[in-house]
């Protein structure tokens, strides 16, 4: 194993920072009359076509611009999202059933002659989405609550077009869509925040069927839709800590000295899906800026890191560990990697509280260890509905 020399010399003192706070959300007993969320996704798709003009006046006034070399230029604008139109339709009852949805997104388009506006006329995009929902019996179309929540529209230059469309607008949309399934109901509950789920459930080539009765209230989907409690939350700060990390496995591998900055929000609100977390490397050693190679250089082993999923969350004696894939950046190229974060409060080694920041490539072969680093951290466990009905919950 290779001992690079750090570079001594003053540095100018940081600034004292405060950990990031908590913030919990621990179940309380409550009394309710509301719609029951059966299933709750939240995803986004993208629409692209060309579009010809309308209007044969602004058509002809477009084509003798183009021709007379004058610069012609396209906006669009996006509508209200409340201006966005759907259609939800319960194909097939289950758990999970297939629902099909479609919308219709108005966009206005306004074309530009050397900065003045010649005429503006109003694409009606369609998307359609065929999803696996939670409808079991007894859930109708009325139960489906189906809205846009944001709409991006961009465009380019004007195409030329073949005879008789003429010239062509370019036009891309991306719709983002919240769909939820809801049936009224009273409860008296043990509640907490909840959030929505990804939209990765594929639609089956067969579709399902299931045998159900029929019931006063539908069912829900047992272990679909709430998604289950972190058992225990994190925050780590860390600003330019001294870090002896370890590049590579076995007699090749180097020691590097450097700085580690890290923001870490695990399991905030104890939900996994409000987590998130970012991480730099900065090698304080001379060399050129090139990622590593088996060159005579010496290498700047500066890179940064950010996960492009958090998996699973574990949770131990005054820390947590959170694993997933990410994404880690060596001058600008980026290569895909497994992370193994873990967050501590309490003595290891000679620091109380910090972070441990391990990632493998996909042959799973460790290639960085930060090793143990000083962090602010704040740290709490989270109540389930198994710690406030004891043990025999599960049974």
């Amino acid at each position: 194993m290779n001992k690079r020399k750090t570079i001594r010399g003053s540095q100018t003192p940081t600034p004292s920072a405060s950990p990031i706070p908590l913030d919990p959300n621990d179940l309380a007993p409550e009394c309710i009359r509301v719609d029951k969320v059966y299933d709750w996704v939240f995803f986004a798709n993208k629409y692209e076509n060309k579009n010809f003009i309308p209007d044969e006046d602004c058509r002809a006034a477009v084509s003798a611009a183009l021709a007379a070399g004058q610069r012609v230029e396209v906006q669009c604008t996006p509508p209200d999202p409340s201006e966005v139109q759907s259609t939800a339709t319960i194909q097939e009852n289950g758990n999970p059933g297939r629902v099909l949805i479609i919308w219709t997104v108005p966009v206005l388009v306004t074309i530009l002659i050397d900065g003045e506006a010649e005429c503006s006329f109003t694409v009606r995009t369609q998307f359609t989405d065929e999803i696996m929902l939670c409808v079991p019996t007894g859930i109708t179309n009325a139960n489906l609550n189906v809205r846009a929540t944001q709409v991006i529209c961009s465009t380019g230059g004007v195409l030329m077009g073949p005879d008789p469309f003429g010239p062509m607008i370019p036009l891309k949309v991306v719709l983002c869509k919240d769909v939820q399934v809801e049936f009224p109901v009273k409860l008296e509950v043990l509640a907490k925040f909840c959030f929505p789920r990804p939209n990765n459930i594929r639609v089956p080539e067969e579709k399902l069927r299931c045998d159900l009765n029929l019931l006063e209230f539908p069912r829900q989907c047992p272990g679909l839709f709430p998604v289950d409690n972190c058992e225990c939350q994190a925050t780590a700060l860390a600003r330019n800590e001294d870090t002896d990390a370890t590049f590579g496995t076995g007699a090749t591998a180097d020691i590097v000295t450097g700085l580690s900055t890290l923001r870490a929000e695990i399991c905030q609100e104890c939900s996994l899906a409000d987590s998130t977390f970012t991480y730099s490397f900065t090698d304080t050693e001379v060399g050129p800026t090139p990622a590593p190679t088996a060159t005579g250089f010496q290498p700047d082993f500066s890179f940064t890191f950010n996960p492009t999923s958090i998996d699973r969350v574990t949770c131990g004696d005054d820390a947590l560990t959170a694993v997933g894939e990410g994404t880690r950046f060596f001058d600008g190229v980026p290569e895909q990697l497994f992370y193994e974060l873990q967050i501590f409060t309490g003595l290891v080694g000679p620091i109380t509280e910090g972070f441990r920041l391990i990632l493998r490539n996909t042959a799973n072969v460790v290639i960085f260890d930060s090793g143990v680093v000083e962090a602010l951290v704040e740290f709490g466990e989270c109540d389930t509905f198994a710690d406030l009905i004891g043990d025999d919950f599960d049974d």
